[in-house]
C-alpha cells in the first residue's frame, strides 16, 4: 500500500497567556488507516512521523494501530479481533518510544489495552526519554466495548500543560471541564462523517467554555463496512476559532505553533 503524506507548518499566536512556555510545534497526523492491520499501520506512521520534521508534539488518532470499525460484529469475533490488537502492547509502546526518541518529541496515540480480562482504549503518551503516561477512555461509545477508565491526565512539556481525551469523551462537558488545569485540550478520535457537523460544533463548544486551544485529530478514510471519515483535524483557538485544518478526507499532516 501507497501513502502519500503532505505537511504544512502554521505558526499561530494563541491568545492564552502563559510563563516560561516555550514555542511548541505540534504535528496534527490525520490518517488513512489500514483498518485491523496492526504491522501495516506501525509501517505507514513510521514513514508519518519521519515528515513531522523538528516538531516538540506529534498526535495520532485514535486506535491509529487498527481503528475502530464502527459495524456491530459477532460478539466472539470482535473479542478475538481485539485480543490480536492487544497482544501488539508491548510493541506498540517500542515503537512509540523509538519515534519519541528519534524525532525528539513527545508522541501521543491510543491503543487497545488487555488487563484482568477487561479491554481498555489507552491513549499513550510517550516522552522522548522513553517514559511515558497513560489515560484510559472514560465514555465509551458502545456500553461494554471497552471498559471505562476512571482517571483524568495532564501532561506538563515545554512549559505548556496538555488535558488528553478520546473521540466520545467530547460529548461530556463535564468531563472536560478545564478549573485551570490545562491551556490545550487534545482529542484523538475514529469520528465518522455521518455525525462531522456535531464533531465541528461540539469541538468549537469545548475550546471556549473552558477558555482552552483545542487539538483534535481524527482518521480519514472509509472502513471495511464502509463507514466514511472526513478528518476535520484542527487546531482552535480559546475563541472557538479555527487556526489551521487538514484537509478533509486526505492522509495529512499539519504542523501548527502554540
Amino acid at each position: 500500500m501507497k501513502y502519500l503524506f503532505v505537511a504544512f507548518f502554521v505558526l499561530v499566536s494563541i491568545a492564552i497567556p502563559a510563563q516560561n512556555k516555550e514555542t511548541c510545534r505540534v504535528a496534527l497526523v490525520q490518517a488513512h488507516l489500514a483498518w485491523g492491520n496492526v504491522e501495516a499501520n506501525l509501517d505507514a506512521f513510521q514513514k508519518r512521523v519521519e515528515q513531522c520534521k523538528d516538531c516538540d508534539v506529534i498526535v495520532f488518532p485514535e486506535l491509529f494501530v487498527s481503528g475502530c470499525e464502527m459495524k456491530k460484529k459477532d460478539k466472539e469475533i470482535a473479542v478475538q479481533n481485539k485480543d490480536e490488537v492487544a497482544s501488539y502492547y508491548p510493541t506498540v509502546i517500542g515503537r512509540m518510544q523509538g519515534w519519541a526518541a528519534s524525532s525528539n518529541a513527545l508522541v501521543i496515540g491510543s491503543t487497545i489495552y488487555k488487563e484482568a480480562g477487561k479491554f481498555y482504549n489507552r491513549l499513550l503518551a510517550v516522552f522522548p526519554d522513553g517514559h511515558y503516561e497513560h489515560y484510559d477512555k472514560h465514555n465509551c461509545f458502545r456500553k461494554g466495548s471497552f471498559s471505562p477508565g476512571e482517571g483524568q491526565l495532564v501532561l506538563h512539556w515545554k512549559g505548556h500543560r496538555f488535558a488528553t481525551y478520546i473521540c466520545y469523551d467530547l460529548r461530556f462537558p463535564d468531563w472536560s471541564r478545564n478549573d485551570d488545569r490545562y491551556d490545550t485540550a487534545i482529542y484523538i478520535a475514529n469520528w465518522p462523517e455521518s455525525r462531522r457537523d456535531d464533531w465541528n460544533r461540539l469541538l468549537r463548544e469545548r475550546a471556549v467554555e473552558n477558555r482552552a486551544n483545542i487539538i483534535a485529530v481524527n482518521c480519514a478514510g472509509t472502513d471495511p463496512a464502509g463507514i466514511i471519515y472526513a478528518g476535520d483535524s484542527c487546531l482552535l483557538t480559546p475563541e472557538g476559532e479555527t487556526a489551521a485544518e487538514c484537509e478533509a478526507y486526505k492522509d495529512d499532516i499539519r504542523i501548527v505553533g502554540l
